[in-house]
């Protein structure tokens, strides 16, 4: 074996402009597939980081669907109209959730559409040269249990008013979003102001007066929405269609109400709609207020305490997220609720599969430029070996069998792939820390999932550098096979007698 590479070395360099072409070949190769998977592992670190530690945590629940697979953004549906199902037995899985071991925090949430919109014609300069584009008035609401929820998530800072608090009905938004409903109300906005939003569900649209109680800035820009907004749930569930009722006291004057005294129907369609019974006992509103505040009955007026899409927690350790998610599938199938448990991918939805969409392209191009280096490479190989078919004749003629050959050739292949490729992989993680240094800024949501952030951040693991360094390897190796076959099928004799 010392003797074949030993020959390998020296043909390698005694054909020094061929193989300085294949080596270039080579080195260009790895240097793309190190940076290449530098940016795919910093899009996948930005997103998972940016999704679990600002939206989802590690587990991730919710109802299922038979339309499609649900996540943060809904119900992943043909026509995209799909309602998001609530989390069903809510109070028996939220009882499973907190006895599953290694769960450490956990808050409940949903999430839902909406669009500011103005009470009248008003409109602001800007607004009416169509500088303010309905996608600058949209909202991606996240209705929060403010009790636990910024226990579990610290990703934001406040810049002005304060976080959403428990039974507080309001609306958080960024500070980018301050300033495009500003433009678009035609007036400063400021905390405490309210706005009109307009929720879009599949029962229709539905009007909201909020005030603003906080503006907020994300600590870390990542692959997220940009329409991002908290809202109190109960505004968000009224809102969304998720319960017809809502905690909000109606005050009704006594005109208002001496109908629902009357003891003939009819008269509820007659000309006075207001006579009064003094002897009628059918309908008592003091009564049934006495009958729904009794313990255990239903109130009209009272929003569904359960209505929630999702549940999302942290583990102790990263270790343990996969065996959580596996418990808590378990409990909900052994108990028959229809609820799923699953990770950030699963929460993320189509920011989550735009890394594998990613990492598809990626893996198609790599496969595509071995294809053509391959030929480049076999093509150079193919010359290189007709000019030493003579060498090859000679030392077929003194005794040198097919499979030596084949072993010198094969050695001369994989010792230039491997020093190549190595110099490539040198070359591929020093331009991804001059990458690093230039802190690139991303200018749009696609190069913020690129870069896995706010700036380019490309990430070379050890392992990557090494799949990049097998595969130019393996290139290199299967170039050489085909020339090779050609020339072992000339005859030793004549192959002495080329030039």
């Amino acid at each position: 074996m010392s003797v074949i590479l030993r020959m390998a070395v020296r043909n390698i360099r005694e054909h020094r402009s061929k193989s300085l072409i294949i080596g270039i070949l080579l080195a260009v190769g790895t240097l793309t597939l190190v940076v290449g998977t530098a940016f795919i592992n910093a899009s996948e670190v930005g997103i998972r980081s940016t999704f679990s530690d600002v939206y989802t945590g590690d587990i991730f629940i919710s109802g299922t669907s038979s339309d499609g697979s649900v996540s943060l953004f809904g119900v992943t549906s043909p026509g995209g109209m799909a309602q998001t199902p609530t989390i069903p037995d809510y109070e028996k899985v939220i009882s499973i959730v907190k006895s599953t071991p290694h769960l450490a925090k956990t808050s409940s949430l949903a999430t839902g559409f909406a669009q500011v919109t103005r009470e009248d014609s008003a409109t602001s300069e800007k607004a009416s040269q169509g500088k303010i584009q309905p996608q600058d008035r949209f909202l991606f609401l996240f209705g929060v249990d403010s009790a636990s929820y910024w226990d579990l998530f610290d990703a934001i800072d406040i810049v002005s008013g304060k976080k959403l608090q428990p039974g507080q009905p309001g609306l958080m938004i960024s500070e980018g979003q301050m300033a495009k409903f500003s433009e678009w109300l035609g007036k400063p906005l400021s905390i405490g102001d309210t706005i009109l939003i307009q929720g879009f569900s599949t029962i229709g649209f539905r009007l909201r007066e909020l005030p603003i109680v906080g503006v907020f800035r994300l600590k870390e820009q990542g692959a997220s929405p940009e329409q991002l907004a908290y809202i109190d749930i109960e505004s968000l569930r009224v809102m969304s269609g998720m319960t017809v009722g809502a905690n909000e006291p109606i005050q009704l004057k006594p005109e208002e109400t001496n109908m629902l005294s009357t003891d003939n129907p009819d008269a509820l369609f007659g000309e006075d709609l207001l006579v009064t019974s003094e002897t009628s006992k059918s309908l008592d509103v003091n009564a049934i207020a006495a009958e729904i505040s009794k313990p255990g009955a239903v109130n009209p007026l009272q929003a569904d305490e359960g209505a929630w899409q999702f549940i999302v927690g942290k583990v102790d350790s990263p270790r343990n997220i996969s065996r959580t998610i596996v418990s808590l599938n378990q409990s909900f199938a052994k108990e028959g609720i229809q609820a799923v448990a699953g990770n950030w991918q699963t929460a993320s939805g189509p920011y989550g599969q735009s890394v594998d969409v990613v990492r598809i392209v990626f893996a198609v191009a790599i496969i595509i430029l071995s294809i053509v280096a391959i030929i480049i490479i076999m093509n150079t190989f193919l010359i290189s070996v007709i000019e030493r078919t003579s060498e090859i004749g000679t030392m077929r003629a003194i005794g040198a069998g097919k499979g030596f050959v084949r072993s010198m050739f094969a050695a001369e292949a994989t010792v230039l792939a491997a020093v190549s490729a190595s110099i490539g992989a040198a070359l591929g993680l020093l331009l991804t820390a001059v990458l690093r240094a230039l802190h690139i800024e991303a200018t749009n949501q696609f190069f913020l999932i690129l870069f896995g952030g706010r700036y380019m951040n490309p990430v070379a693991s050890a392992g990557n550098v090494l799949m990049a360094i097998l595969v130019m390897i393996l290139v290199g190796f299967i170039a050489h096979l085909y020339p090779v076959s050609l020339a072992l099928k000339i005859q030793p004799v004549k192959a002495m007698q080329e030039e």
